[in-house]
C-alpha cells in the first residue's frame, strides 16, 4: 500500500479521497490546503499544512500527489499546482472510483480523476489531470484534453473533442463529432450541436456563444 497527498482540501477533495479509499490502495492520505489548519482533517485524512508542507512530505518519502482543487472555470490554478508539485518530484497516479467503467481500450494520461459511475469507452483518450466526474460519459473515440473537466452527468458523444483546460458543465451534452476548443466553457445543461471555439462560454440548447475573453 502507498501514501499520497491531496493538494486542495475542498469539496472536490472529498470526492477524490472517497474514491481513493474505495480502491484500498492507500495506507495513508494527507491533505494540504491554504485555508485549513494543520491538524484539521478531511474525511479523516490529516491536513498537514499549506503547500509548503509538500517539501517536507516528499523528503519523508511521500512521492505521490493528486491535484484536488476543483475546476468551475478556466483559471490555471490546477495547472500551476501541478507544475509546483511536479518540480518537487511528485508523480501523479490516476484515481478511478471502483464503480466507474473504463474500457481496456481507452488511453489515459496521468493524474486523472474518474468519479462514481462514470464511463470512458473504447478508444477514448483522456489527457493528464483531467476530471471525469460523477456519472459523466466519454464515449468511443473521443479526445478530452489536459486539465479539462467533464462535470457531473455530462455526456461527450462519440468522436467528439474537448480542448485543454475546458469545462463541460453538469448535464451538458456534446453531440457526435463536435469539437469544444481549449479554455472554453459549455454551460450546465447545454447541448453543443456544432463546434465551439477557444476562450469562450457557450450556453443553451443548441449552445450559442455567450461571450469571448480572448
Amino acid at each position: 500500500m502507498e501514501k499520497i497527498v491531496m493538494i486542495g482540501g475542498g469539496g472536490h477533495c472529498k470526492s477524490v479521497i472517497d474514491a481513493a479509499l474505495r480502491t484500498k490502495r492507500y495506507e495513508k492520505i494527507y491533505v494540504t490546503d491554504t485555508t485549513l489548519n494543520a491538524g484539521d482533517n478531511v474525511l479523516g485524512c490529516e491536513v498537514v499544512g499549506n503547500d509548503e508542507a509538500l517539501y517536507r512530505l516528499f523528503s519523508e518519502g511521500v512521492t505521490k500527489a493528486f491535484i484536488t482543487v476543483g475546476f468551475i472555470k478556466p483559471s490555471g490554478i490546477r495547472r500551476k499546482l501541478f507544475y509546483m508539485a511536479n518540480d518537487i518530484g511528485f508523480t501523479f497516479p490516476n484515481i478511478i472510483d471502483p464503480s466507474a467503467v473504463v474500457s481496456a481500450y481507452a488511453k489515459l494520461g496521468t493524474g486523472i480523476f474518474v468519479g462514481k459511475n462514470a464511463v470512458i469507452n473504447a478508444d477514448a483518450t483522456v489527457g493528464d489531470n483531467a476530471i471525469i466526474n460523477t456519472g459523466a460519459i466519454v464515449e468511443h473515440d473521443c479526445m478530452v484534453g489536459e486539465f479539462a473537466h467533464i462535470a457531473v452527468g455530462a455526456r461527450v458523444c462519440g468522436e467528439s473533442r474537448v480542448g485543454d483546460n475546458s469545462l463541460i458543465g453538469a448535464g451538458a451534452t456534446i453531440l457526435q463529432c463536435v469539437e469544444i476548443g481549449s479554455d472554453s466553457i459549455l454551460g450546465a445543461g447545454s447541448v453543443a450541436t456544432k463546434n465551439i471555439g477557444t476562450f469562450c462560454t457557450a450556453v443553451g440548447a443548441p449552445a450559442k456563444i455567450l461571450r469571448k475573453w480572448n
